[in-house]
């Protein structure tokens, strides 16, 4: 009989993005050439859609090609948080956490090259996340390095910007994830 498919926590699926801790250096690479690219949707099956300059959540049956996220290691923390860069597939921008104008904590899209924060990560918590598996081992959550207590997550409705809320709210913070390079 054949064995079932191990499929990967989000833990397990990037702990190799963290191998500084890697005594060997021929096991270790020193630099990554290109960010990971991953499909994200929510529990309620909701994906990421670029729409005009924004990353939105709606239902797959959608005409808009779906976004992968390119995710890259933020090794300028403490890497056992797992803390990375996020940002849709072939765009020169990347995920951010800023405080709105109200005073309100969301995420927008800013023009930065997720290759350039992997190079030079200083100063970049507001674009860091610290990722890690769900109790779930299916899903992970993404917590803004910059806002503790704050994550990205989908509101409940379709077509809704991607924002940052607190675990007790009603929004989705965990996420599904298929690895796709």
């Amino acid at each position: 009989m054949a064995s079932k498919l191990h499929k990967k926590t989000w833990d397990e699926d990037v702990a190799d993005l963290f191998h500084d801790s890697e005594p060997d250096p021929e096991i270790r690479p020193s630099v990554e050439a290109s960010p990971r690219l991953y499909k994200l949707w929510d529990l309620n099956q909701k994906y990421l859609f670029l729409v005009e300059n924004t990353l939105v959540a709606d239902v797959k049956t959608s005409n808009l090609p779906e976004q992968l996220i390119a995710v890259l290691p933020n090794k300028a923390l403490d890497t056992a948080q797992k803390p990375i860069f996020m940002g849709p597939e072939n765009k020169k921008s990347c995920l951010s956490c800023v405080k709105s104008g109200n005073g309100q904590y969301q995420i927008e899209l800013k023009e930065k090259d997720i290759m350039d924060l992997y190079r030079d990560p200083k100063n970049t918590k507001a674009f860091t996340f610290y990722s890690k598996s769900a109790d779930n081992a299916d899903t992970c959550s993404f917590e803004s390095a910059e806002f503790p207590g704050w994550f990205l997550s989908t509101s409940l409705e379709a077509k809704k910007p991607i924002g940052l809320s607190q675990k007790e709210g009603p929004q989705n913070i965990l996420f599904y994830f298929e690895r796709k390079s």
